[in-house]
């Protein structure tokens, strides 16, 4: 990874600036050594080709350093709801937890190969999501990236053209020219046509050492660094590069609506309020910012939303609409939010959002491909674990939610919306006495208690919710264990690694006495498809291998095309399981039970390397091996319903296993194809082998 040693954030202004410096304080240290705001000088705006060169001249060069510059000097009019803090600052979602775009951007530049010394340059508005690794940036001068797309996108973008303008992708390419929103004729006219596409840029430009000594002695007052600057590289100002990647996609919320779809789901969207959202009453489409206690009841109609401005010891409420732009209808200048802008008081909403305290993760669940059972103690110990599995969403949610929020009472609240339960921990002794794992709170006390919560700081509200049905083979109870841990970590202060989340919750797993391994929750923290693996020995330290991008999009396209996950309706725990195949292994009658588990060991390899290289044979091949072995460990694996609805699919299958410890549960199913896939949910949902078995919808949790 590049690691920076100095991020720099630019502002329009010092009233800007001092807001971002307030929100960028607590991430010093965790996200780099030293972050910086520099604000355009004069208090006016000079492009982002000016602020380059204030910023180079506010830190003396780049000097040996490798610096990120994150541009964001705008005013963010389409996006009230966060006017006030810029969007650098929104929340989004990154790897399970809720990060700032700032965070995500940074962390996502750090994936780029970059040379040890230099200056990075990006838009603080937008995350670009692309195949880091593929890009070089070892050529002298100024290096950008792009992506081809439609004409119709390079239309509202800049567009590069390179010298070997036939090419789909390359490296490094030679800049010819470089166009502003281009028509298809200007295009055309340009040659910046590639198989009916165009270079869209990603706003990303790496600046060497030498070229930027050049730009501070070139002292540009004003200007665009992807107009003004790009004519000066043309013109020979320094080397001019482009990476150009197949493909890239972005995670940018620029107004109302993009922020209610992205990250509300269209429905409602509540962040930063003081009054918890049982007390308001919403309806529908609503987006509600920095409302503090004192503002009272919220009550929106369909549509409505609500933030409120900390100016002159007051706190100043603006009331719109979804539709409504600000922007381009007036309503920035008739409000005079330009002015109330330099007057917020940036320390009143970040002790808003402190005062708030809440803390929400979302996981998904996860589907085991091969290697269940190597992961779980003491088989594990001995003999060491590999399993092949893949984080999932299911109907195109994550089921798992926990939401933690501090409390000044010295009790902890639990509520399980799955179970419509609730109740009131008190004491420490309760929370840390004996466990029983019948006890519907057990899984919460077991979290407190291994993340060492006592009441020094107030208490906790806890709610808790797993969308998906009881023993189900997803590894829920686990995954729902890692979350929670996952936000106590948080609240706590602690920075969540997944190392030490998944151990964590192997702890919570002992101390609650239903025992289990390390896949599950590996499987819900870590996105995408990956094999995890240990060596023998009782300190077992997870290792990793993610399928690589490439793969895994062809692996979801194939699983979307001929996968299928069925709920067979029956429920089977897996706790009550873990007994006999444990005892099997301990007894290993004439080393059957070690034979099984290199098998296990060996299918989830194969699997990996099947999906790494898209051999769909052999993957389904090590599915079906899987399952093979999984009825030999355990031959309550499996019975006469389940034997009924894979006999039922028996002529349109490739693959099949049961997920998770098997008995019931989730099926995992793969058609020889797209027809079959039709055939089997045809035929099951025509004449359905249990009432309560149905089919739901999963993709890679990315």
């Amino acid at each position: 990874m590049s690691r920076f040693d100095l991020v720099v954030v630019t502002a329009s202004n010092e009233a800007q600036a001092r807001g971002y410096r307030a929100m960028l304080a607590p991430l010093v240290g965790s996200l780099a050594e030293k972050i910086l705001v520099v604000p355009d000088p004069g208090g006016r705006r000079v492009g982002s080709l000016g602020s380059t060169v204030e910023v180079l001249r506010k830190i003396g060069g780049v000097g040996g350093r490798r610096v990120l510059v994150c541009h964001s000097g705008g005013d963010s009019k389409r996006l009230p709801a966060y006017a006030a803090i810029g969007k650098a600052f929104v929340p989004v979602p990154c790897g399970g937890k809720t990060v700032s775009l700032f965070e995500r951007i940074v962390a996502n530049m750090e994936h780029l190969r970059l040379p040890a010394e230099g200056m990075l340059v990006v838009c603080g508005d937008v995350a670009p999501e692309f195949d880091f690794g593929s890009c070089d940036f070892s050529k002298g001068g100024v290096t950008g990236v792009a992506y081809y797309d439609s004409p119709e996108e390079g239309s509202r973008h800049g567009v590069y053209v390179p010298e070997k303008g036939e090419r789909i992708s390359g490296n490094g390419e030679r800049v010819r020219a470089f166009l502003q929103k281009p028509s298809l004729s200007e295009a055309k006219a340009a040659g910046a046509l590639c198989r009916g596409k165009v270079a869209v840029d990603t706003g990303i430009l790496w600046i060497d050492t030498a070229t930027a000594k050049k730009i501070v002695a070139a002292g540009w007052k004003v200007g665009d660094i992807y107009d003004e600057f790009a004519k000066e590289l043309l013109g020979g100002f320094a080397p001019f590069h482009v990476n150009i990647v197949p493909r890239c996609s972005f995670f940018h919320i620029g107004s109302t609506r993009e922020l209610l779809a992205r990250l509300g789901k269209g429905r409602e969207w509540v962040e930063g309020c003081a009054i918890p959202r049982e007390e308001m009453k919403l309806g529908g489409r609503n987006v509600v910012t920095f409302v503090p206690r004192e503002f009272g009841p919220v009550e929106l109609a369909e549509g409505e939303c609500l933030t409120c401005l900390p100016v002159g010891g007051k706190w100043l409420p603006i009331r719109y609409r979804v539709e409504d732009d600000f922007k381009t209808d007036g309503k920035w200048e008739k409000l005079g939010l330009g002015e109330v802008m330099k007057k917020i008081d940036h320390r009143k909403l970040l002790a808003l959002r402190k005062a708030e305290d809440c803390i929400s993760v979302e996981l998904p669940l996860r589907i085991d491909f091969a290697g269940g059972w190597s992961d779980t103690p003491p088989i594990c110990y001995r003999m060491g674990g590999a399993v092949f599995n893949a984080a999932v969403t299911l109907n195109g949610v994550k089921p798992v939610k926990v939401r933690v929020r501090r409390i000044a009472e010295r009790e902890v609240r639990v509520e399980s919306m799955d179970l419509g339960k609730s109740g009131v921990l008190k004491s420490l002794s309760e929370i840390r006495a004996a466990k029983d794992p019948h006890d519907w709170c057990a899984l919460v006390k077991s979290a407190l208690t291994v993340t060492k919560f006592d009441f020094s700081r107030g208490g906790l509200d806890i709610r808790i919710s797993a969308d998906v049905p009881k023993g189900s083979g997803m590894g829920t109870s686990s995954i729902l264990g890692a979350a929670l841990v996952t936000a106590l970590e948080r609240v706590a202060g602690r920075k969540p690694e997944w190392k030490r989340i998944s151990a964590l919750t192997l702890a919570l797993e002992k101390e609650m006495a239903t025992g289990g391994g390390w896949q599950d929750q590996i499987g819900g923290l870590v996105p995408g498809a990956k094999l995890v693996f240990t060596k023998p020995g009782k300190g077992q330290s997870p290792g990793l291998r993610r399928v690589s991008p490439k793969s895994e999009a062809a692996f979801s396209k194939f699983l979307g095309e001929r996968a299928l996950l069925y709920f067979t309706g029956r429920k089977r725990m897996a706790r009550n399981i873990l007994r006999g195949v444990i005892g099997f292994f301990e007894e290993n009658p004439d080393d059957i039970a070690r034979s099984i588990v290199r098998r296990l060991k060996s299918d989830a390899e194969r699997a990996f390397k099947a999906v790494e290289s898209c051999d769909w044979d052999s993957f389904c091949s090590a599915v079906n091996d899987y399952w093979l072995s999984k009825k030999a460990l355990d031959p309550g694996s499996t019975n006469p319903l389940v034997e009924l609805i894979i006999a039922r699919m028996a002529p349109w299958i490739s693959a099949v296993s049961l997920c998770g410890a098997g008995g019931g549960g989730f099926m995992f199913v793969v058609a020889r194809s797209k027809e079959a896939k039709a055939k089997i949910r045809s035929v099951l949902e025509k004449h359905p082998p249990v009432r309560t078995g149905r089919f739901f919808d999963f993709e890679i949790a990315t």
